[in-house]
């Protein structure tokens, strides 16, 4: 299965992260642990759109993107909707994010909400490696044989 013919929107933290290792499996060169989403030559990546060559998604970014959220990525800042580390919700500026029915979330937080972590549980801030591994625990998945995308190890931008 492609990640594409998957739909996560509206399913459990398990089929969420089950989503994001097919999408990740399917398009290896898309996925960079380094930064949250870059998208060559565009703004916005809409749900049902499969991201062009060159574009970059971290496990968060795929997560926001399976779940219904258009990534945008912006040459400047906006105000988003975030969430504090004691869950109340707050403002941020941010040059990349996840929107949807024009609310406007960090993807760091649609994603904490899609893979049912709490605030302070995170796999954003891990090397690919680290990542994958708790999506498979996420999922019940065991771990594919041979790594996947970009190992980026530093905290997405």
């Amino acid at each position: 299965m492609t990640y594409t013919e998957s739909s996560a929107t509206s399913e459990t933290p398990a089929a969420v992260a089950s989503a994001v290792l097919d999408a990740i499996e399917a398009l290896p060169d898309a996925f960079n642990m380094g930064q949250w989403v870059a998208l060559p030559g565009i703004l916005r990546l809409a749900p049902e759109e499969t991201p062009a060559r060159g574009s970059q998604l971290c496990a968060a970014a795929w997560a926001a993107h399976l779940t219904g959220w258009t990534l945008v990525s912006l040459p400047y800042e906006d105000w988003v909707t975030c969430t504090d580390a004691d869950g109340d919700e707050c403002e941020a500026l941010t040059s990349v994010y996840a929107e949807r029915s024009g609310e406007r979330r960090l993807i760091r937080d649609v994603a904490t909400e899609a893979l049912g972590l709490r605030p302070h549980e995170t796999l954003w801030y891990e090397s690919a490696p680290a990542a994958l591994k708790q999506l498979h625990e996420i999922a019940g998945r065991s771990p594919s044989p041979r790594p996947a995308g970009r190992t980026g190890d530093a905290e997405p931008a």
